[in-house]
């Protein structure tokens, strides 16, 4: 009896608040009629301590054609943010926003070849993958327009970034809808017309917005002009009446690139929608004043060049901010500047080893698992590291101890100029297995050929590791035409009976790559290998081999032994499609360092990042070269 009671006295109370929300209902309606019939003034009206939540989704789909395939790729990037008014100033009238963007991680929805599903090729592993949290920092006026000018933009992604971003400001004069303004820009590397309308008031959800609508016309200035081209380039927002913000926006592109015989089609969606909205308190604001003040005083000692100061700076924070909505942020800037300093200044030898074996697990892990970007900055890295150390590395390819060697081999893989490839060249002689086979995979990762003899005398060596990492030079350097080639077919041949997995592996990719198109006797030898082959994993490499080789297809041996009563010589395989030029995407672990007083133009459609949001997909119609500039496979001891 006490619940229905109690659900008797509660009942007046809602249907109270069922009358206020119809009056409510009533007075928006009667707003949104009276500002129909007249101009207004779109203007934010921020309060210092206003902070607004919301969810953004960036789709991405990607179609390249080239040589009459297609490819096309699918992926999405779900982002968390919130925005702050720190402060307000009424001369001029501007707010002061921190803005912080988490993105959930990039997925790939969706992989086609030429029509056909091929998602389940892609390595798990790269079907997703990390971004890092931004924040910054920003000056803007009533419009949403920032204070400062930004710098122009040097790539077509960051232009049309920028151009929507524009597409979003407020209009200066009184409108009404039905209303339509036009502007021009120039940024530099791009130019272009905005039109927008004010399309009509409508109510979302409870709020009273203007609904802007925008589209854009955009030409590349320079180099760019020939091959690129914006087909849209639209935005929609809709703005809270009051001036409390915009309640939901988005906006899309498609950007066109064309060389010679091949096209790619990028075309990008984003959806956001402000999801909740609350009011900071005075000692809560102050503190959020305070943190962006050390925040800032940090990233003034990085711009000095003072990194060590800069990192102790915002180091403090983080330890201070444990939970805070900035700390990962600050976090992820601090560890791109603690690696910027370890890239930039030589370090003890020790502690270069360290560091050396780390990135070395991290590549070979990478490679494993066909996570190409990632592996592409680990790359990167290496590199770096390599041309600030190479004196220390050099004198580790001399010391005593094989394991220091080994570990300067595969340095050298990521150093230029002549002196590291002459000592590479030397190390494939040395007397410890694994110093040998690392220093042939850096010879193949450099894509340096060897002389006839040894490389001959390194596919016979003692050890199947040394004959693996020989095969894998000889599929970079040599060409299938290649006069060399019939000496070294036999030896691979015959490698095929090796008991490592990685040296078979190895030599079917180097068969592939190198023996003549409609050749019975390598045909014979790889499948009589693969009627051997006990690691199911390898199978697919043997019959994508022979599907090359012989133009036949199927999922066992019967065909290609078909083939062998009556062989023919197949056309040569497709090229692999050329690589994109300018896809307007980040490079996800690398974050950009905030710049509270003057940042980049804010890029609601698109996080900073990756190259990225797509790893490039397998080819299975191409013999299985070893993953970008590793072999997918630990280094056996034999």
């Amino acid at each position: 009896m006490t619940i229905f009671r109690q659900r008797e006295k509660e009942l007046p109370m809602r249907t109270e608040k069922l009358v206020k929300a119809a009056v409510a209902g009533a007075a928006i309606l009667i707003l949104s009629q009276t500002v129909l019939a007249q101009a207004v003034t779109l203007r934010y009206k921020p309060l210092a301590g206003q902070r607004r939540f919301y969810e953004r989704s960036v789709r991405t789909e990607v179609i390249t054609s080239a040589n009459n395939h297609v490819q096309r790729r699918v992926t999405e990037v779900p982002v968390l943010g919130r925005a702050l008014a720190v402060e307000t100033k009424a001369d001029p009238p501007s707010m002061r926003l921190v803005v912080v963007d988490t993105p959930q991680g990039g997925r790939v929805l969706l992989y086609e070849e030429d029509g056909k599903d091929r998602l389940s090729a892609i390595p798990e592993a790269s079907r997703q993958w990390m971004l890092p949290p931004v924040l910054f920092a920003q000056w803007r006026d009533l419009r949403g327009q920032p204070t400062e000018k930004p710098p122009n933009p040097t790539e077509p992604g960051q232009a049309l970034d920028m151009i929507q971003a524009q597409m979003r400001f407020l209009p200066e004069q009184a409108v009404k809808p039905g209303d339509t303004w036009t502007r021009d820009i120039d940024l530099g590397a791009a130019k272009g017309s905005i039109t927008t309308k004010y399309v009509a008031n409508r109510t979302e959800g409870t709020t009273p917005c203007a609904i802007l609508e925008s589209s854009a016309n955009v030409t590349f200035t320079g180099g760019p002009t020939e091959r690129l081209k914006v087909e849209r380039l639209t935005s929609r927002m809709a703005m809270a009446l009051d001036g409390s913000g915009y309640v939901n926006q988005g906006g899309s592109f498609t950007l066109v690139e064309k060389a010679d015989n091949s096209e790619q089609r990028v075309m990008r969606d984003f959806q956001e929608k402000t999801t909740d909205a609350d009011q900071l308190q005075s000692a809560e604001l102050d503190k959020a004043r305070k943190d962006l003040a050390q925040i800032e005083k940090g990233l003034k000692e990085a711009q000095a060049g003072d990194i060590d100061t800069a990192i102790e700076t915002l180091g403090a924070f983080v330890r201070e901010n444990p939970q805070g909505a900035w700390t990962a942020s600050v976090q992820a800037l601090t560890t791109s500047l603690s690696n910027q300093r370890l890239l930039t200044k030589p370090v003890a030898a020790p502690r270069l080893r360290s560091m050396l074996r780390d990135l070395q697990a991290a590549h070979d892990r990478a490679g494993n698992q066909g996570n190409t970007p990632q592996l592409e900055q680990i790359n990167q890295a290496l590199r770096q590291i390599v041309t600030v150390n190479l004196k220390t590395i050099m004198e580790d390819s001399k010391d005593p101890d094989p394991v220091v060697r080994d570990l300067a081999s595969f340095a050298l893989a990521f150093a230029q100029g002549d002196e590291p490839a002459k000592r590479l060249l030397e190390m494939v002689k040395d007397e410890n297995v694994e110093v040998r086979g690392s220093a042939l995979i850096s010879l193949a990762i450099q894509g340096r050929a060897l002389d006839q003899k040894p490389l001959l005398a390194l596919l016979q060596d003692s050890e199947p590791r040394v004959r693996g990492a020989a095969a894998l030079v000889a599929s970079r350097t040599m060409q299938r035409n290649d006069p060399r080639v019939a000496e070294v077919l036999p030896l691979l041949s015959e490698n095929l009976k090796l008991t490592s997995p990685w040296t078979r592996m190895n030599t079917v990719s180097a068969v592939g790559a190198l023996a003549p198109l409609g050749s019975v006797p390598v045909a014979r030898a790889l499948i009589d290998a693969y009627k051997a082959e006990k690691d199911e994993r390898l199978k697919p490499h043997y019959l994508s081999v022979l599907k090359v080789l012989t133009g036949a297809e199927g999922n066992d041996a019967g065909p290609y032994e078909e083939w062998l009563k009556h062989p023919t010589t197949p056309p040569p395989p497709a090229p692999p499609a050329p690589k994109p030029e300018t896809p307007p995407a980040p490079k996800p672990e690398t974050p950009p360092a905030p710049k509270p007083e003057t940042p980049p133009a804010p890029k609601p459609e698109t996080p900073p990042a990756p190259k990225p949001e797509t790893p490039p997909a397998p080819k299975p119609e191409t013999p299985p070269a070893p993953k970008s500039e590793t072999p997918p496979a630990p280094k056996p001891k034999g």
